[in-house]
């Protein structure tokens, strides 16, 4: 008995219309590859992303690829871009800008109001827009429940008084998504409030200071005191007093790229490991790929990488085909885990096997040790994302 299908693949493979997208996206990785250095570069020096680069990707609608047409987006969803990142990255092509840009305007289009989606989403689908997301404080990390900034409804719009901490490219977005805590008449009780709003960070009241972190992820970091920062009323994201709406469909998307862009720079680290092993010789005629205590590590990241991999695939599809956002949720934060782990120890083992030439920062390896080293504590640490597969993947009790 046969089944019509309207499309047959190999199990486990990409759809060909992703398979596509995956083809154009090594095209132009490959014609840019040579130019890594630079690329990373553009966003250190000139507070944008490399203009010839980033006009590609936009010229093709990725930046789109979560957006609605309705708003200028493309639809193509998030396995798509998962795809296109994860490729450029493995020529050493690092956008992380694009995954804060769409996990915002994912949370604007969930989360609304009419006026953000109208004014916003096709700015980022075209990709003239970047938006910029500040949660993190200086006292309680990533745990949000304990955010000091308030944002106050003040007429017609809002005031924000607070510190954010490592606010990622704050020199190249239009608005950051700041969130804070809706104070509380006195003597009230209840459950504590949240508010996200979008905020200028050139504005009246804010002030953004760098923090020298050596352009991690190819982007500036900061710090962004807000002292009454003014934010106009149509600048709400969501529901006052439902901030935590708005910035839980941003999670799944942040994660997901986040992993994508790992297992790419793994497979960059796995290939320039691979290229050194075979022609680097030091004891003898045969290169230093012959020692088992090389070929090892390089098989086992192979293996891992091809595990992670569809780990990653298969959330940003299941992404796409609408499953339940809090199944999603706990798969992504396993993607961020294992890839985070994944890139690394790839990154490492690149490190140890190109000896000396490792350390020379035109050769970018160096950068990619220290933006995997980041991947372990952000957009979330470890230790928060096995808390929530531990309790609300397995049932395990909270220790608080």
């Amino acid at each position: 008995m046969s089944t019509a299908t309207t499309e047959v693949t190999e199990p486990f493979t990409l759809p060909s219309r992703h398979l596509e997208v995956r083809a154009q996206a090594k095209q132009v990785a490959e014609r840019f590859a040579p130019r890594h250095r630079e690329v990373r570069l553009s966003g250190l020096e000139r507070s944008e992303l490399h203009p010839a680069l980033w006009s590609e990707i936009a010229s093709r609608g990725w930046p789109g690829l979560l957006i609605p047409v309705a708003y200028g987006g493309s639809e193509g969803g998030l396995l798509a871009y998962a795809v296109v990142l994860e490729e450029l990255a493995a020529a050493n092509l690092v956008l992380w800008p694009p995954v804060l840009d769409s996990a915002i305007a994912h949370s604007i289009i969930q989360v609304g109001p009419d006026a953000a989606r109208g004014q916003w989403l096709e700015g980022v689908a075209s990709g003239d827009c970047h938006l910029g997301l500040a949660v993190t404080e200086p006292e309680c990390g990533h745990n949000v429940f304990r955010s000091a900034t308030t944002v106050q409804r003040d007429g017609d719009g809002y005031r924000v008084n607070g510190v954010k901490a490592v606010t990622s490219g704050t020199d190249l977005v239009k608005r950051v998504l700041v969130f804070g805590r809706v104070p509380r008449a006195e003597g009230s009780d209840g459950p504590p409030q949240f508010t996200t709003v979008l905020v200028d960070p050139q504005g009246d009241g804010v002030r953004i200071t760098e923090i020298p972190m050596r352009g991690r992820e190819g982007v500036r970091q900061f710090q962004l005191d807000l002292d009454n920062a003014r934010a106009p009323g149509d600048a709400l994201v969501g529901v006052e007093g439902q901030g935590l709406l708005a910035i839980w469909p941003s999670t799944h998307i942040e994660r997901v790229l986040m992993a994508a862009l790992a297992i790419g720079n793994a497979r960059y680290c796995i290939n320039r490991a691979l290229h050194r092993a075979g022609d680097r010789g030091v004891f003898g005629a045969k290169p230093i790929g012959a020692e088992q205590a090389i070929q090892h590590p390089i098989a086992h990241l192979h293996a891992r990488l091809q595990a992670v991999q569809l780990l990653v695939h298969r959330t940003a599809a299941r992404f796409d085909a609408g499953i339940d956002s809090f199944q999603i949720a706990g798969e992504a934060n396993m993607a961020k885990i294992l890839g985070a782990e994944l890139v690394f120890d790839a990154a490492d083992h690149a490190m140890q096997t190109l000896g000396a030439k490792a350390w020379d920062e035109r050769e970018g390896i160096i950068d990619l040790y220290l933006d995997a080293r980041c991947a372990r504590s952000a957009p979330i640490s470890q230790e928060l994302a096995l808390n929530f597969v531990a309790q609300h993947v397995l049932g395990l009790p909270s220790h608080r």
